[in-house]
C-alpha cells in the first residue's frame, strides 16, 4: 500500500470540514468516515516540505481509468466551491478520497454503486504548495 501524504493546513482545514459536514451539508457518515480515515491515517508534512507530485486540496490532476483508457482532469475542493460542470470535485466523493494524498503514477480504486474502478493518477497538473498558493 502507497503511504498517503497530507499537510499539514489540508490536515486542519479537512478535519474542521469534517466536524461541520453532517450539520451544514447532510453528508452520511459514510462519507465523512471514508476522508477521516484518510487523513487520520496519512503522514503529515508543512506545506513547505510537500512534494510536488502530491494530490493535496486544490490540485488539479489528470487521471486515466485503466480498463477504458478514458482521461478525466480534476479539482479537489472543498464541498462550498464543488463545481461538477468546472470538474472540481467536493473532497467527499470518492473519486477525491480515493486521490487524495496519493503520488503521481499511483493506481489506486474507487468504491463506486457499480463496484471498484481502478483508476491512475497520470499527472498532477497544479499543486497550490509547489506553486506557492498556502492561501487555497
Amino acid at each position: 500500500m502507497n503511504t498517503l501524504i497530507i499537510s499539514r493546513l489540508d490536515y486542519q482545514r479537512l478535519q474542521q470540514w469534517i466536524g461541520r459536514a453532517k450539520n451544514d451539508f447532510n453528508f452520511s457518515n459514510n462519507q465523512t468516515n471514508d476522508i477521516l480515515r484518510t487523513v487520520n491515517e496519512a503522514t503529515l508534512l508543512d506545506p513547505t516540505d510537500m512534494p510536488a507530485d502530491v494530490v493535496t486540496m486544490n490540485s488539479r490532476v489528470r487521471l486515466t481509468y485503466p480498463e477504458s483508457n478514458r482521461t478525466l482532469e480534476v479539482q479537489l475542493v472543498y464541498p462550498e466551491v464543488a463545481d461538477i460542470e468546472k470538474k472540481r470535485i467536493s473532497i467527499f466523493a470518492p473519486l477525491a478520497v480515493a486521490i487524495l494524498g496519493c503520488r503521481q503514477g499511483t493506481l489506486t480504486k474507487i468504491n463506486t454503486p457499480g463496484g471498484m474502478v481502478s483508476i491512475k493518477i497520470e499527472e498532477v497538473i497544479y499543486q497550490p504548495e509547489a506553486a506557492g498558493d498556502m492561501a487555497l
